[in-house]
């Protein structure tokens, strides 16, 4: 089979899985679609669209940085396509385009270890299979996976370290850090060990590939980086959220047989019987061991909590580099479909059996993954009250939904970003560890409660939810003088760099804003930069008497770093086109 028939059947069946949603214009609606990934893309897009660069999220959390957080997807390529069309067709696209970036990248990759036909076969297997289409809703994961098979084979084919290189940043720009860095590390370990060069030579292409990387990848993974200090992840988070969704050994078996799972985070298993047969007659084979070894490694890794010294492992890390263990399985299904390649070219000679293969993959697993492409109307009204709900102050939920529990009137997730309401909590994967025990500060303490400008409580009752309002927070910005007394300020704007304030003070006091104090804020009072201080968690700034107009920006040195890196990745990136051309041009002179 050649390589462009493989590609455009791949890329015709990725499309016939998604037509549904895209000729009506719907948007996925499974799990976290709707509450989590729509409402942060939308916001995103929306800012831009504006031309308005998101370096802050006022709405959530009491302010947290936004593009720090690589889950935004700001600066990644594919992710412009939402600038381009409507939101629901952007937002189908974007995950149909990596679903035949998987499919592509496998046929790529296992070309490596076995015939095309075999290839094309393990191809189709992992870009249909039940745990890499479960990362649909979880998509930061399923964009940065795609990329795993293309680093894999830049790793093992004559591609320079430029390309490499682009690689490597694309699964760090595509969102999800953990997934990326185990692509790195195996680019790394196969580089060193089958590199045909000498040892100089590999370890130099190895420093060039590493730091080209970093640097095109540097203007997400620097601030990244720089949030992680201080947050939950620094040894914060607890081990029963750490460990949450770990799989026990038996659910291994729902890979090869279809049916409910303890776990929740890859909710469907399934890889299809033809995969899993297959694998058998590769174990024996050598070049099965790395494969078997990776299967092992994820085995272990996802059982978390059901393998007490694994559980502690993971839970007692310097940084929790990995909440719930069941995050690995896509990776065991991997192995075992490149297992199932090794293992087709040893038992399917004849041609017949190729094509009976293919289709009875397609036909054995697409009704499995079929709850995974359910489509609605996109909706950006999804939570049911009226708007004054968290609008001028914030909300906060008491106990936990329900699974299974409508989503949208506990507010879950992001979708307070859809029509930008304040909420004290967030739905981000990192979180201020100051801000963290403020928050739980909040739960127990009325006066907390009030300080931190909660005027909405959302609780849970045997009727549903309930909303009671908090007439005794404070404002979401107030003025107090020196005898404590609270004034509003003349007007009130956040937005996604800062936050603009017009005071009328009657006497000298301090200005507080109900929005977290991290690095990178700096204030102007009249355009003349002030003394920033704290109030709590909170920022805040001495004011005197009389009119003023007081503006905080957020700038962190962080992300001009990652700026400046990212420029000179780039450079690297056309200085070596520019050499290789003018290489070309010499040689092409002396010949003639």
């Amino acid at each position: 089979m050649s390589r462009r028939a493989a590609f455009v059947f791949i890329a015709l069946l990725a499309l016939a899985m998604f037509a549904r949603p895209l000729v009506r214009g719907e948007v996925l609606t499974f799990r976290d679609h709707a509450d989590y990934f729509q409402p942060l893309r939308y916001f995103t897009a929306v800012e831009l669209r504006n031309f308005r660069l998101p370096l802050w999220n006022p709405y959530s959390a009491s302010g947290e940085p936004w593009l720090a957080n690589p889950q935004t997807a700001v600066f990644y390529p594919p992710f412009w396509i939402f600038y381009l069309i409507p939101f629901a067709q952007a937002y189908v696209i974007f995950l149909l385009l990596h679903v035949i970036l998987l499919g592509c990248g496998a046929f790529l990759l296992f070309s490596r270890l076995a015939s095309p036909r075999a290839a094309f076969l393990g191809a189709i297997a992992l870009m249909l299979c039940g745990p890499t289409l479960s990362m649909l809703d979880i998509q930061n994961n399923l964009t940065t996976f795609a990329w795993l098979p293309v680093v894999l084979w830049c790793a093992l084919s004559d591609v320079g370290p430029i390309w490499s290189a682009a690689a490597i940043a694309m699964s760090f720009l595509a969102g999800e850090p953990f997934f990326a860095a185990i692509g790195a590390f195996v680019f790394a370990g196969v580089q060193t060990g089958f590199s045909r060069s000498g040892r100089l030579k590999s370890a130099l292409t190895l420093i060039d590939v590493a730091l080209t990387s970093f640097c095109l990848a540097s203007i997400t993974l620097v601030p990244f980086l720089a949030m992680i200090v201080g947050s939950d992840r620094a040894g914060a988070v607890p081990s029963e959220e750490v460990l949450r969704d770990s799989m026990p050994l038996s659910d291994w078996l729902r890979l090869v047989i279809p049916g409910p799972t303890t776990q929740h985070f890859i909710p469907i298993l399934y890889i299809g019987i033809v995969p899993a047969l297959l694998a058998i007659f590769a174990v024996t084979a050598k070049k099965s061991r790395w494969w078997l070894l990776l299967f092992a490694i994820s085995v272990v890794v996802a059982s978390g909590r059901f393998l007490p010294p694994i559980g502690a492992l993971l839970a007692h890390l310097p940084v929790n580099i990995l909440r719930y263990p069941a995050r690995v399985v896509p990776l065991g299904a991997f192995a075992l479909i490149a297992l199932a390649v090794i293992g087709f070219d040893r038992v399917g000679r004849a041609p017949w059996m190729f094509y009976a293969a293919i289709a009875l993959t397609i036909v054995d697993v697409v009704p499995h993954i079929a709850p995974l492409l359910h489509g609605a109307p996109f909706n950006v009204h999804a939570v049911p009250y009226t708007p004054n709900v968290g609008r001028g102050e914030k909300v906060m939920r008491i106990g936990q939904p329900e699974r299974g529990f409508d989503r949208a009137i506990w507010i879950s997730g992001y979708l307070n970003l859809f029509e930008r309401r304040f909420d004290a909590w967030t739905a981000a994967p990192v979180v201020s560890e100051s801000y963290l025990r403020a928050y739980e500060n909040a739960l127990r303490s009325p006066e907390a409660l009030n300080k931190m400008s909660i005027g909405f409580v959302l609780e849970r009752t045997a009727r549903g939810v309930s909303v009671e309002r908090n007439a005794y927070a404070y404002p979401l910005a107030y003025f107090r003088d020196a005898n404590g007394k609270i004034s509003l300020p003349a007007s009130l704007a956040f937005t996604t760099r800062g936050v603009f304030i017009a005071l009328d003070a009657p006497g000298d006091g301090i200005l507080i804003v109900t929005q977290q104090d991290a690095p990178g804020w700096s204030v102007a009072i009249d355009h003349t930069p002030a003394i920033a201080e704290r109030e709590g968690i909170f920022r805040a700034v001495r004011v005197a008497r009389g009119h003023h107009e007081v503006i905080w920006r957020y700038h962190p040195r962080s992300f001009s770093i990652g700026v400046v890196l990212t420029i000179l990745g780039l450079a690297r990136m056309l200085l070596q086109n520019f050499f290789v051309k003018r290489e070309w041009h010499k040689k092409s002179f002396s010949i003639a």
